[in-house]
Order: C-alpha cells, then structure tokens, then sequence
C-alpha cells in the first residue's frame, strides 16, 4: 500500500512539474512574440533563403524545390524557441516572464521598441517597470542574455543552412 501510495505521490508530482515546464515554456514563447524576437528570426530565414536563392541561381532551381524547402520554416521557429526557452529559464523566473508578458500586453510595452511613439505615460510606466525586481534581472543579465542569443543565433541559422545545403545535394543542386 505504501509502494502504491509512494508511486501516486510521484506521478501527481511528475505532471505538476511537467505542466509548469511547459507553462513556462508557452509564457515564454508568448514573450518572444511579443518583443519581436520570433519576427526578428523569421526575416534571418527569409534572408537565407534569398541568399541560397542567389548562390544556386546558376543551377536554375525550380520554384517548386525553393517551396519545398520553405517548408521548414515553421519546424525551425519552434527549434529555435525552444532553445530561446532555455536561456530565459537561465535568467528569469516564470514570474519574471509573466511580468514581461503583462508589460507587453500595455500600449507603453508595445511601443517601447518605438521610442517616438511612447507618451509620457508610457515613459513613466518603463521606467517603473525596469524598476522593479523583474526589471532589474532584465537589465542586470543583459550582457549575459545577448551572449546566449548570439550563441543560439549562430547555432541555430548554421544548423538551418546547413540542412539546406544538405537537402539542395541531395536533389542534385550544388553551389
């Protein structure tokens, strides 16, 4: 009975803890919408594309195989968020997180990549915000979160060119 207690016990543990990952997870992702990373990203692949476009120009790549390989764009932004996912949880609580959520969710958050935009209200309201506990992890791992999104970056895009390269051999397509 204890065996059987003790194994409940760990299973309801296991969920609640795997529940909050993946909370944590989808809070994040939320963010990284938010702040425009996500879009950042979405124009490097674009870009690579245009680029892998150019350097094979001469092999005359139908339409069709540009396309197909097009279609890891969506698999590619999940990979990549998930990587983005781990170097939040290095920095920031789930709290940190949905503090950031709620400050881009106001008009003050969503223009704050838009300095012409802010109103003294928002100003004020930013100001506070970098203020607070969350703020000041925001500000104080700056250096440290810049260093972990660059190795990402490089990873990442490498990763993704490479596996179109990849894929472009195997069609019979070299640069």
């Amino acid at each position: 009975m204890k065996k059987f207690f003790t194994l409940i016990c760990f299973l309801a543990i296991g969920t609640l803890s795997f529940a909050q990952v993946d909370e944590y997870s989808e809070d994040v992702k939320k963010c990284i919408k938010s702040n425009g990373t996500m879009t950042y990203y979405e124009g490097v692949i674009d870009q690579m594309f245009t680029m892998l476009e150019e350097q094979f120009a001469s092999q005359e790549v139908p339409a069709e195989v540009w396309r197909e390989l097009k279609k890891v764009k969506p698999e590619s932004m999940d990979e990549l968020a998930q990587m983005i996912v781990s170097a939040y949880r290095a920095h920031f609580t789930h709290q940190d997180v949905k503090n950031m959520n709620a400050l881009y969710a106001t008009k003050a958050g969503q223009n704050m990549f838009k300095p012409e935009a802010l109103s003294e209200g928002d100003k004020i309201i930013l100001k506070e915000f970098y203020q607070s506990e969350t703020g000041q992890k925001i500000v104080s791992s700056q250096d440290s979160m810049n260093a972990s999104m660059s190795d990402i970056s490089i990873m990442w895009s490498g990763d993704l060119y490479k596996s179109m390269i990849a894929k472009l051999s195997e069609k019979g397509y070299t640069i």
